[in-house]
Formats: C-alpha cells, sequence, structure tokens
C-alpha cells in the first residue's frame, strides 16, 4: 500500500494491539502487544511486537483458539512485564508523546494500564479508536451500513491485506483503516467553479 501524507495529521499517532488470555484483565494475563506508528506521511513505520512472561497463565482456552498463541513457545520467547513497559516508554520516547490508538481499544487499554500505569505521562492523554470511528462515518452516511466494524470487516471493505489476531498484524491493520477512514472524513476538494 503507497504511502499518501495525511493533510490532517498534523503528528505521528501510535497504533497498538494486544493478544490476551481472556477478557478480564484482573483475571487473565497479557500476553502480546505489537506497537506501529503512523506518520503525518502516511507512513506505518518502527513496528515493535512484544511478548510478556507471566509466572501463571490464567486462560481460557478459547482465547488461545482465536490468537493462536502456544503458551510454551510465548513463554521461552517472553519477557518479564517490567521489560516490556520499559520498551513500551523508550518506543514513546523515541516517537515522542503523540497520542495512542487501536481498534475496540477500550479494551486494549484494560490490560495495558496495569502495565503501564503512567500511560497519561508517557502518551498523549485521549485516544483514537477507529471502531468508534467507523461506527460514526455509518451513522453519517459516510461509510455503508452494511460493513459492519470489526477490524475484520473493515479491512475487506478498504481491500487492507489482513491475517488477523496477531498483535502486530492488528496494530498495522489498524493503522490503514484510519488512514482510510481519515480519507472519508476529508473535506471535498474544491473544484473550480466554471465561468
Amino acid at each position: 500500500m503507497k504511502a499518501v501524507p495525511l493533510a490532517a495529521l498534523r503528528q505521528p499517532i501510535i497504533f497498538l494491539d494486544t493478544e490476551t488470555g481472556g477478557r478480564d484483565p484482573l483475571r487473565h494475563p497479557l500476553l502480546t502487544i505489537g506497537v506501529v506508528t503512523l506518520t503525518p506521511e502516511g507512513e506505518i513505520t518502527h513496528p515493535l511486537h512484544l511478548k510478556l512472561k507471566h509466572a501463571e497463565y490464567c486462560v481460557e482456552p478459547g482465547a488461545l483458539e482465536v490468537n493462536g498463541i502456544d503458551l510454551l513457545t510465548h513463554d521461552r520467547e517472553a519477557q518479564p512485564p517490567p521489560e516490556v513497559a520499559r520498551q513500551l516508554r523508550d518506543y514513546a520516547a523515541e516517537v515522542g508523546r503523540v497520542m495512542l490508538g487501536g481498534h475496540n481499544f477500550g479494551f486494549d487499554l484494560g490490560f495495558l494500564r496495569p502495565l503501564l500505569p503512567d500511560l497519561g505521562r508517557v502518551f498523549r492523554r485521549g485516544h483514537i479508536d477507529t471502531k468508534l470511528t467507523a461506527q460514526f462515518l455509518i451513522h453519517a452516511g459516510a461509510l455503508p451500513h452494511n460493513v459492519g466494524t470489526p477490524l475484520s470487516q473493515l479491512t475487506q471493505h478498504f481491500g487492507i491485506e489482513y491475517a488477523a489476531h496477531d498483535a502486530l498484524e492488528d496494530a498495522r491493520a489498524t493503522a490503514r483503516v484510519y488512514v482510510e477512514l481519515l480519507k472519508l472524513a476529508a473535506p471535498p476538494s474544491h473544484l473550480p467553479l466554471d465561468s
């Protein structure tokens, strides 16, 4: 996909996705984090895929079926949460204190906040949620009602190649969807008037 400068984007946005051992951040572990940066030039850069090691893994079998994570392999490759938190802080420091984005991002934030209690100091406050943005554009008539808001349906609608349930791939796909949503929301070009 060719990068297109995004006139409305004045600074980068860091898109983040998580894979977890279930739906409850108080019981289930955060397993992987995928991060990319969307630049104002429309490029997706700085891919980072982090795996978190835990002393115990309280997981729902259905969650592992969805995300395809093998816990034995995962545990061998994973790093302790403080190391992952340090890498996220370093990533943010390199890109700058910018806004986070994701798809159905409230879910990801529920798992991210315990890892980064200083989230509001590491990243700008507020966030972008492509699921909510797509819902708004459907209601506004800019996106067809039959599209739906799951990431898989949005990527299919926009012709974005996507293999679901890898945190890095999901973050990358979310950034691409955001670019397409921005294009839908952009004001129409001003055409010269006929004389």
